[in-house]
């Protein structure tokens, strides 16, 4: 029984994937070893049964001691000894608010192999991860709500039309949605639709006017876009939550 327990133990070790954990027929390796020659002699021969028995004992407890020995429990002080899982945290150091795809497609790795690492950093709380306009993305713990609100603002400006939209109101502090549209030669619709975005993600404040919405951009807009000297929103004006 000791010898059928050492053997299961053998048997269901698993690792990380990418890591080589030394057992015949496991990750890294070519496949389990050939078989006896004649499998009938296994059973007609007793003496032979229980040697080959005790060998599989032996092999599987070699077997179970090396993958102990080379696959690591992933912790906080330890998990950014994987490369790979290193490298995706450097990239949402430098680009926050990358989404599962975006972070595959920056790094040439498959959608399962990132998605295994992000839930190792989330585990280890060094990443987080906020669902945006459908979308899952990701920023670094470190920098707490400021890292977050970046993470955001960049999700939101990594679409053209959205840039372009807060680079017109940096230009033109007080651009109602109606000129924004007709300056960018872009549909009302999605001027609106980008408009809710920025505000919902504190890039832009609306001020409230009779006939329509003006918008300005706020400390965190112009910080992203690069203009920290914008035109502030006028002293005591109204504002509103949700674009025209």
């Amino acid at each position: 029984m000791v010898i059928l327990a050492v053997v299961g133990l053998a048997t269901v070790a698993v690792a990380e994937p990418g890591t080589d954990t030394g057992v015949d027929g496991g990750v890294g390796s070519d496949g389990p070893g050939p078989l006896p020659a004649d499998p009938v002699d296994v059973v007609s021969d007793p003496a032979f049964g229980m040697g080959a028995l005790a060998g599989a004992a032996v092999a599987g407890l070699g077997a179970w001691l090396a993958f102990r020995g080379g696959a690591k429990f992933v912790t906080r002080e330890n998990v950014l000894e994987n490369e790979t899982r290193n490298g995706i945290f450097e990239l949402l150091n430098d680009k926050p608010g990358l989404h599962l795809r975006a972070i595959a497609d920056e790094l040439d790795l498959s959608t399962t192999n990132v998605l295994w690492h992000l839930r190792k950093l989330e585990d280890a709380d060094l990443v987080r991860g906020k669902k945006l306009e459908g979308y899952k993305v990701f920023y670094p713990v470190e920098g707490g709500q400021d890292s977050k609100r970046e993470a955001m603002a960049s999700a939101v400006l990594r679409n053209d039309n959205a840039q372009a939209v807060l680079e017109y109101v940096a230009t033109e502090p007080g651009a109602h949605q109606r000129q924004i549209a007709r300056a960018l030669d872009v549909n009302h619709g999605t001027v609106r639709w980008h408009l809710r975005k920025m505000l919902k993600t504190d890039l832009l404040m609306e001020i409230k006017r009779e006939n329509s919405n003006q918008y300005y951009l706020t400390d965190l807009g112009a910080n992203v876009i690069g203009k920290p000297d914008a035109e502030a929103v006028p002293d005591g004006a109204e504002t509103g939550a949700a674009a025209a």
